[in-house]
């Protein structure tokens, strides 16, 4: 297995203890403001608790999209596509589940807070994806001016993966 492959799993430990706490965190913050503007939605807990898997599906998707592109760039198939499709694979199942969930919930026509659910999350997905990109960018300027750009086909990959989304979100926040 090559370096990405044994690199991702402490990568994607980190990145979880990181992410978890976000869940409860942006259920309290929604629920003070529900009882700050007097509405009530008995359904915001189950929209938290499903937009934040659909999150982590999307990210563990865009981790995958990332260690598949940058084992097709270097053709190192067994090291880095075959773990790249497996978390991609996670991730889309992830990804369909919560948002099927989310259709099934009573419309949003019972609160705002419904909309604010999906407005928190996509600045949180702006967040990490900007942090994730600003780090590629970072570790592919080291590996390039170290003269080591062989080692620069990971960062390089995720850059363009996780900028793409991090453009994505942009101009999903600034739609709104």
């Amino acid at each position: 297995m090559s370096m990405i492959g044994l690199g991702i799993l402490p990568f994607l430990m980190y990145y979880l203890y990181a992410v978890v706490p976000l869940a409860p965190l942006v259920y309290l913050f929604l629920k003070w403001r529900a009882y700050r503007d007097g509405a009530a939605d008995p359904w915001l807990g189950a929209a938290v608790l499903l937009q934040y898997f659909w999150t982590l599906g999307l990210q563990l998707a865009l981790i995958g999209l990332t260690m598949v592109g940058a084992g097709l760039v270097g053709s190192k198939m067994e090291g880095e596509v075959r773990p790249g499709l497996a978390l991609l694979f996670t991730g889309v199942i992830a990804l369909l589940a919560a948002f099927f969930a989310l259709k099934r919930l009573p419309a949003f026509a019972l609160s705002p807070l419904r909309g604010q659910t999906w407005r928190v999350f996509f600045a949180l997905n702006l967040l990490a994806c900007g942090l994730l990109a600003l780090v590629a960018l970072g570790a592919a300027s080291f590996t390039l001016f170290t003269g080591k750009a062989a080692d620069a086909r990971l960062p390089l990959v995720a850059l363009v993966v996780f900028g793409a989304a991090w453009a994505w979100f942009l101009r999903l926040m600034v739609r709104e």
